[in-house]
C-alpha cells in the first residue's frame, strides 16, 4: 500500500469526497465545508485564520488503533519478504458546525448518506499523496463508538461535548522500505573442545 504519507492521504481523501458532493447536492445557497481539524480547531470556530468557520463539516482523527484482522497474514507475509506492513484503523469523528442546531443536523445527515453511499474509496478516490498501488482501497464505515468513549475523547479536549458521527477507515496499510529478504539460517554442529584447543 503507501508509505508513511497515507494516513493524511486517508483524511484528504475523505473531506474532498464529501465537498464534492456537497457542491453537486448543494449548488446554490449556503452549503458546508469539509475540513480536517484538530481538538485546537474546535476552540477556534468562526475566528481569524481558524480551518473550522460556519457552515462547516469537520473530520476530526482521534484514534489510531491497529488492525488485528489483518496484522497477523501480514506479519508473516513480512517474515517471509522482509518488507514490515503495518495494518491501522483510523477513528474519525465527523461533526456539523452552524449558527442553528437544525442547519448542523441537515449537515450531518448529508455526509452521512454520502458517506454511506461511498463507503469504499479507491482508484481516483484516494488522494494521490499517499502514494497508492493499483487496486489499494480503504472501508469508511460507521464506527461502534460507546457513548461513554465518545465523553472520555471530549474530556480530553478543551472544547464542550459537540454532537458527531463516529467513522473508523479501515484498513490503512503503512509499508515499510523494503530490506534484505531474510536469508537461510544454517546451525553447525561441532564436538566438544578440549581446554587445551579452547585456549
Amino acid at each position: 500500500m503507501a508509505g508513511y504519507r497515507a494516513l493524511a492521504a486517508v483524511g484528504r481523501s475523505v473531506v474532498a469526497l464529501l465537498n464534492r458532493r456537497f457542491a453537486e447536492e448543494v449548488p446554490v445557497g449556503r452549503r458546508p465545508e469539509a475540513v480536517l481539524a484538530g481538538p485546537v480547531d474546535f476552540d477556534k470556530v468562526d475566528t481569524p485564520g481558524s480551518v473550522i468557520r460556519n457552515p462547516a463539516v469537520s473530520v476530526y482523527c482521534y484514534r489510531l488503533s491497529i488492525d488485528r484482522e489483518t496484522r497477523p497474514a501480514l506479519a508473516a507475509l513480512a517474515a517471509q519478504d522482509g518488507l514490515p506492513r503495518l495494518p491501522l484503523r483510523m477513528h474519525l469523528m465527523v461533526a456539523a458546525w452552524d449558527q442553528f442546531v437544525e442547519a448542523e443536523l441537515e449537515w450531518l445527515g448529508l455526509a452521512a448518506r454520502i458517506l454511506e453511499a461511498e463507503a469504499l474509496l479507491t482508484g481516483p478516490l484516494l488522494h494521490p499523496s499517499g502514494d497508492w498501488l493499483p487496486g489499494d482501497s480503504v472501508q469508511v464505515v460507521p464506527d461502534e463508538l460507546a457513548m461513554d468513549s465518545m465523553s472520555e475523547a471530549f474530556q480530553a479536549m478543551t472544547t464542550d461535548y459537540r454532537l458527531c458521527l463516529p467513522y473508523v477507515a479501515r484498513v490503512v496499510r503503512i509499508d515499510g522500505p523494503a530490506g534484505p529478504a531474510p536469508g537461510t539460517v544454517t546451525t553447525v554442529a561441532a564436538g566438544p573442545v578440549s581446554a587445551e584447543r579452547a585456549r
